[in-house]
């Protein structure tokens, strides 16, 4: 079976929605998979390819270019950490901090993401995804610490942490829009390498959108190269 059906998708989004599973496929292979989702009643299926696919195919199949995922990896045991200043305004989330300040720099963390360039998906489905997101995080559902940087009152930015592939992750990541240029971000980078490296951690990786030029540029400034490109396509089947 080329395809997975994805439950917790379907449920929040209200439609059928399944994965496509291998990253290479010829446009017949393509074709046929589409047909049979379309015959499990699948309204909208993600598509991480390994390489860019033709465009007016792509298009034809009802798909739509949504994103470059990049991966980031750094090797946490090349940095130097005693000639990285320590960034003393970096601190656990607790209460009593306001959540919706990280609901909103979550919002902002998904500005180039494939949810919100996707002009299918309704804006408040986007939204409500990131807010999730960060709502779990908080709970260590989806994250085994979340840090933040505040200004008195107020959260100015913040990353999620966890786990994947036995490295350490970066999940959200987030400097709001009034803080930024302070280098806020890279000093919230820096304090997730520490954490990781303080919990055992080898290596780290974070991903990110190849549109998000600032973000890439922050990760390389930051010791981590690129691992893995994949093309994300959305393809809506009616």
């Amino acid at each position: 079976m080329r395809y997975q059906l994805l439950e917790w998708d379907s449920d929040f989004f209200g439609i059928g929605v399944a994965r496509i599973i291998p990253a290479r496929l010829s446009r017949e292979e393509l074709t046929e998979t589409l047909t049979q989702l379309q015959q499990q009643r699948v309204t909208l299926a993600y598509w991480f390819a390994d390489q860019e696919f033709d465009h007016d195919v792509i298009t034809s199949l009802g798909g739509v270019f949504v994103d470059r995922k990049t991966t980031f990896v750094v090797d946490l045991r090349t940095l130097h950490f005693d000639r990285i200043p320590l960034a003393d305004r970096v601190e656990p989330f607790g209460d009593p901090m306001p959540v919706a300040d990280l609901e909103s720099l979550a919002v902002q963390s998904g500005e180039f993401s494939r949810f919100a360039v996707d002009p299918n998906l309704p804006k408040d489905k986007f939204v409500a995804l990131y807010k999730v997101w960060i709502d779990r995080s908080i709970r260590k559902d989806l994250a085994s610490e979340v840090l933040v940087i505040r200004d008195r009152d107020t959260i100015a930015g913040m990353v999620t942490l966890g786990e994947k592939n036995a490295r350490g992750a970066i999940g959200l990541i987030a400097v709001d829009s009034r803080y930024r240029g302070r280098k806020y971000g890279e000093a919230l980078v820096r304090a997730a390498q520490r954490w990781f490296a303080t919990h055992g951690y080898e290596y780290g990786q974070v991903v990110t959108q190849g549109q998000n030029v600032a973000a890439c540029y922050l990760y390389e400034k930051c010791g981590y190269s690129v691992e893995r490109v994949e093309c994300v396509y959305h393809f809506w089947i009616p």
